[in-house]
């Protein structure tokens, strides 16, 4: 059955359910999950401050669609962008990192759950930490 563009900016349901699973399952920091709408949902974490979070399956997040996501949703902690290949412009991080909103691929989102301020916002992934350190002895 054709989807006619469906999943263009919106995950699919299955992305949502894996996504919501692993939140569930990560005992450590989190201590709820509820799915507030079809592409909100709330993360309450232990210790730290919960975060309302934007899933979208937007291929590169530039900084239109996070205008475009935060003038519809109010409140916003988080934009995810859900599937493997997806990603965001450094523009469109740069501008969420500034209003103090985090802007991640799935499994970055994942790592920075642990972190609150300024660590949440910045956070990197071991990869790009990695491959970070190893430009930085070439040059």
């Amino acid at each position: 059955m054709p989807e006619y563009g469906r999943y263009e900016k919106l995950p699919r349901p299955e992305s949502i359910d894996k996504f919501i699973g692993y939140l569930r399952s990560n005992k450590r920091i989190i201590s709820s999950v509820t799915q507030e709408g079809e592409q909100l949902v709330n993360v309450n974490r232990l210790q730290k401050s919960p975060i309302l979070v934007f899933m979208t399956n937007i291929y590169i997040v530039g900084l239109a669609d996070v205008l475009e996501i935060l003038t519809q949703n109010d409140n916003l902690g988080t934009i995810v962008t859900m599937s493997e290949w997806n990603g965001y412009t450094s523009e469109a991080k740069n501008y969420c990192r500034e209003q103090r909103i985090g802007l991640f691929k799935f499994k970055e989102f994942l790592g920075a759950i642990y972190f609150d301020g300024d660590q949440y916002l910045n956070y990197i992934s071991p990869e790009e930490r990695e491959q970070k350190r190893r430009l930085g002895r070439r040059n």
